[in-house]
């Protein structure tokens, strides 16, 4: 009986929608079309007055607009790294190297050893955590670990309290010259001849 019920109502369901005859649907498309057309002409119509407009002045000065934006976000760019970059002098010159990254450290020493190699990086720097910004680094001048600042000296102390009287050297190198200046600088224990 439920089913019967429910095949009635579907039927009166179909019946009640207004049908829709094929030369309808057909016209309704073509109408939807049409105006597809009526705004493809229009944009391209005003594309055309616009193209028509141009001229070498207005492709230089749009050209030049692109380079100054350019040239801005550039220099923007730029200041954005130089104050990360003064911003991460500043929180190293405060930081203190731990026991536990001391270790750790020498561990990884240990396994470069281990793989053949003669030197480990201990620590990389900003030159500028250093007094002179590196340059006493870079000449190479002998008393350039007084410059030093931060885990950096924390390291060279610690070097030469502990490892150096054990044969034990401690390389100091500025790694990179961004624009032909000292970047960072890096510490390096050494063992091998």
């Amino acid at each position: 009986m439920f089913g019967l019920t429910l095949k009635k109502k579907v039927a009166i369901a179909v019946v009640d929608e207004p049908a829709i005859r094929p030369g309808e649907a057909r016209a309704r498309e073509a109408e939807a079309t049409a105006a597809t057309l009526s705004r493809i002409v229009r944009v391209s119509d005003e594309a055309a007055a616009a193209i028509a407009a141009l001229d070498a002045v207005t492709f230089r000065d749009l050209a030049s607009a692109h380079a100054d934006a350019r040239r801005a976000a550039l220099r923007a760019e730029e200041e954005a790294r130089r104050a990360a970059r003064r911003a991460r002098v500043e929180q190293l010159a405060a930081e203190r190297l731990s026991e536990d990254d001391w270790r750790t450290k020498l561990e990884r020493a240990l396994e470069a050893a281990a793989r053949g190699e003669k030197e480990f990086l201990l620590i990389r720097f900003p030159s500028e955590l250093c007094e002179d910004g590196g340059r006493m680094i870079n000449a190479p001048d002998p008393d350039w670990p007084k410059t030093l600042r931060g885990p950096a000296a924390d390291i060279h102390a610690r070097w030469r309290d502990e490892l150096k009287p054990r044969g034990f050297g401690l390389a100091a190198r500025i790694l990179e010259f961004p624009g032909g200046f000292p970047g960072d600088a890096g510490l390096s224990l050494t063992w091998g001849a």
